[in-house]
């Protein structure tokens, strides 16, 4: 019953199954590849541990410079807290309110800036509006 979807050991024959990773191995590499080797110290785990942590995740983003494992959790830590950070403003209702305020009347202003460039028979493109519009496949 080698075709078992529980089957530890990884078969060459098999097409399109899930790829045994190993332990330790990054995802999407193989449990042989050397470049899926594991953390160099138990440091370097502890500092990435510690990156997805808030307030925490600058001490790996200093203090370990050398090592490109500990980097790499770090600075992905320091994106989720400032996402964090954002999230939380959000949560006390005047800098809602306010922030909120201040997108409706940008967009109105640039709703009445597109009518009037629009009745001049003019191609005007909004800032930032015009980028994300070039973007999406509308």
């Amino acid at each position: 019953m080698s075709d078992s979807f529980f089957d530890n050991e990884a078969s060459e024959e098999s097409v399109g199954g899930i790829p045994d990773f190993g332990e330790g191995a990054k995802a999407g590499e193989p449990a042989g590849d050397p470049a899926a080797d594991t953390f160099s110290s138990d440091e370097g785990r502890l500092a990435a541990i510690m990156a997805y942590i808030p307030f925490l995740c600058f001490i790996p983003l200093m203090s370990m410079k050398g090592n490109k494992e500990a980097r790499f959790h770090a600075r992905q830590g320091v994106m989720l807290f400032l996402i964090e950070l954002v999230a939380a403003l959000f949560l006390i209702d005047k800098i809602s309110d306010f922030v909120f305020t201040a997108i409706l009347l940008v967009a109105a202003a640039f709703s009445v800036a597109g009518i009037v460039f629009a009745l001049q028979g003019k191609n005007y493109r909004l800032p930032i509006i015009s980028d994300l519009a070039d973007k999406s496949n509308l």
